[in-house]
């Protein structure tokens, strides 16, 4: 029999489980083409426990490593990587039943038309009886499969006991912002698409652990349900019933009361029992009445309040970042990581964001718990400054912002104010005695990047003192933040005191509106379609350009005569838009929206030659599967692999022959396509950023 099956197993701190869960596979080993063990951020043994297991075992294992912090995310991962023409989604800590592959292989392939085969699980509980849950009551009707498996009426589907087929899960991944149903919301679009058989046989034994589940329910209740609910919303999308997912948030949230009922705490119930309420079935089911009843007799009796600290939820962290340039909507690399790290903190409680410059119009994000906000009018840009003498590195701040910066902080009441950079010195200086934590966080080393600027004598360098006043800084804040490791380390000799430096690396940029899995360019005049993307008026950018379009177009069109340069960013200068009147080169103006620039490229090629901080042009091409051709120095502090995420050579006619023998290489470049997305969006996507964010907010501090 052929193997073509693709194993995926998350797994996180899970060296006493794994062995046992790869031994249950031995039976169907001739079926398995390739076990991938996702290891999510492990602090034990894992994924050597994993390998000494499959090595002792004869299984084609291999583990692939990232830090997410999710189980759907890390699943994601193994679904970019399979290779089988099915896949099998396995627990860590479950066990599958001899031959479960084999059957569920069989009825997958012996029903024309199905995607989704599904087996009998049997759950494990503690202190109580194992229970069978045999799939049962599934049609031909998709639409009705999707219905009842949303309402409770069909059992859940168990990982570990279905066989998906590979081209039913086609741009289908798990929700990575939630920790609960996101297993429900893949399945229902699984069963959206494809058609589904069940056999009765029992083929997995899962374990289910209710404490745990408990814990997930009772911590930051509303931010929980309100992910579900936008989760579920989007399976509107793929077809499924309004109704149907309107009852499952409104199930949802009385099960979330339900914990909260039973940990005593009756506000927050109360709170989720309103969502059930504008239900009108369940709002007015037995249930429903019983536990309003419940959170009234708990609120005038105080029973139950005293549940343990462990089991109350995580107070609100409320955050008011502040930035020179209006971050909303964001269009250039200090706007998009200053709104992404807005969104990741809007996780654990309230934003606000809030410019220094003035604000073009009064739109606000519409997904996200964030205000946007400045701290000036167009009428006070030439107001009085802050400081009667400023050094190199520091912006002009009118003196209004500052008063109007105290306003807003004794309005919003933030527990963190993080600052962008040293070039704000003047409002960090003034925030230190009106809020708990300040952070600084530095997008560049300024230092580092001032002494790279001279290279062009035109350019006038910064002064030495930006050194002083990133000490001065450091020693006013309670953290830092900066981009990657290799920031981290040139702050080494600039701290006159521990404090934690957290690397909050830039993310990939609209990240929502971005394919799932790499697309296809799309069809374009000429080969290949070479972008260059960022802020052109940022002078290391200018200069890219030019080398660009003057040094390394010439010599890849002197081999591939169609290849076309496309310069795309906002407040272009003279130099680079005289780069327009040459041969094969185009000038998208301040581009709306750059993913159909984007989807049409063959090839990113970013000439740095000066620079701090981490490229988000290197991410976002990355994550839409566009190779990247650059100078060590544009993808330094990305940690990427030379030759396997992209390709790197410190001349211009080396990335011009690199460009060269990429495009002659169809297959090199699917390969390189494929690793650069699955590399984005593993360590550099929401959920990573997320991660890094809560620990640079303190918020895995053990005296949190």
């Amino acid at each position: 029999m052929t193997a073509d099956i693709s194993v995926v197993i998350p797994a996180r701190n899970a060296a006493a489980t794994i062995g046992a869960a790869l031994a249950s596979l031995i039976p169907d080993r001739s079926l398995i083409r390739e076990i991938l063990v996702v290891d999510d951020g492990s602090g034990d043994q894992t994924a050597a426990v994993a390998m000494e297991s499959a090595r002792r075992h004869g299984l084609p294992l291999e583990v692939v490593g990232v830090r997410l912090d999710s189980a759907g995310a890390a699943r994601n991962v193994g679904i970019e990587w399979a290779s089988g023409a099915s896949i099998f989604f396995l627990d860590a800590d479950d066990q599958v039943m001899p031959g479960t592959l084999s059957l569920l292989r069989a009825a997958l392939e012996g029903q024309s038309g199905a995607g989704l085969a599904i087996g009998a699980s049997i759950r494990r509980t503690k202190n109580r009886p194992d229970k069978l849950k045999t799939p049962h009551g599934y049609g031909s009707d998709r639409r009705q499969n999707t219905r009842r498996y949303l309402r409770n009426e069909l059992w859940p589907i168990a990982m570990g006991s279905a066989l998906v087929a590979r081209w039913a899960t086609a741009r289908i991944r798990f929700p990575e912002a939630i920790h609960l149903d996101e297993d429900t919301c893949y399945w229902t679009a699984l069963l959206a698409r494809a058609d589904v058989v069940t056999i009765e046989a029992p083929v997995l034994v899962y374990h289910h652990n209710e404490e745990r589940m408990a814990r997930r329910f009772v911590t930051a209740p509303r931010r929980t349900f309100l992910a579900i609910a936008r989760e579920l919303d989007r399976l509107a999308g793929s077809g499924v019933e309004r109704d149907a997912l309107q009852w499952r948030k409104a199930w949802i949230a009385q099960r979330i009361a339900r914990q909260l009922i039973r940990h005593g705490m009756f506000a927050d119930a109360a709170g989720m029992m309103r969502a059930v309420r504008a239900h009108k079935e369940l709002g007015a089911s037995r249930k429903a009445l019983q536990y309003r009843a419940r959170i009234q007799i708990g609120r005038l009796t105080g029973i139950g309040a005293g549940a343990s600290p462990a089991a109350q939820p995580a107070r609100p962290q409320r955050t008011l970042i502040i930035c020179h340039d209006p971050p909303f909507p964001p269009t250039s690399g200090a706007d998009l990581r200053n709104f992404g790290n807005a969104v990741a903190a809007a996780d654990f409680g309230p934003v606000c964001l809030a410019s220094v410059r003035p604000r073009s119009g009064d739109a606000q994000p519409a997904d996200h718990d964030i205000r946007v906000t400045a701290l000036t009018t167009a009428a006070e840009t030439q107001a009085a400054p802050l400081g009667w003498r400023r050094t190199k590195g520091e912006a002009r701040i009118p003196r209004p912002a500052l008063a109007r910066l105290k306003m807003l902080v004794r309005d919003f009441q933030p527990d963190t104010i993080v600052i962008e950079g040293v070039a704000l010195f003047r409002l960090l200086e003034a925030s230190r005695p009106l809020v708990r934590q300040l952070i600084l966080d530095m997008h560049n080393v300024e230092s580092d990047l001032a002494g790279q600027l001279p290279r062009k004598k035109s350019w006038r360098p910064l002064s030495s003192g930006v050194r002083r006043l990133e000490r001065r800084a450091a020693a006013i804040c309670d953290r830092i933040w900066v981009c990657s490791t290799s920031d981290r380390e040139r702050l080494a000799g600039l701290l006159s005191r521990p404090m934690p430096v957290d690397v909050v690396p830039n993310g990939i940029p609209r990240a929502e509106g971005m394919p799932a899995t790499p697309p296809q360019p799309a069809a374009s005049e000429g080969f290949p379609v070479i972008l260059l993307v960022g802020h052109l008026g940022y002078e290391p950018n200018v200069d890219a350009a030019e080398r660009l379009a003057r040094i390394i177009l010439p010599r890849i069109r002197a081999r591939l005569p169609a290849a076309r340069l496309v310069l795309a960013g906002r407040s272009p200068k003279p130099p680079v838009r005289a780069l327009a009147e040459l041969d094969g080169i185009d000038l998208v103006d301040s581009p709306d929206d750059v993913r159909p620039l984007l989807a049409s490229a063959h090839l990113c090629v970013i000439p740095l030659a000066m620079g701090g901080g981490t490229r988000i042009k290197i991410l976002e091409a990355m994550a839409w599967g566009v190779p990247v051709i650059a100078t060590p120095l544009a993808a330094e502090g990305l940690d990427l692999i030379d030759g396997e995420d992209l390709l790197l050579s410190d001349a211009d006619e080396g990335l011009a022959d690199l460009a060269i023998e990429l495009c002659n290489d169809p297959t090199r470049m699917d390969v390189l396509r494929a690793r650069a997305h699955r590399t984005a969006w593993s360590r550099f996507g929401p959920q990573a950023i997320l991660n890094a964010v809560r620990h640079g907010l303190g918020l895995d501090d053990a005296s949190r």
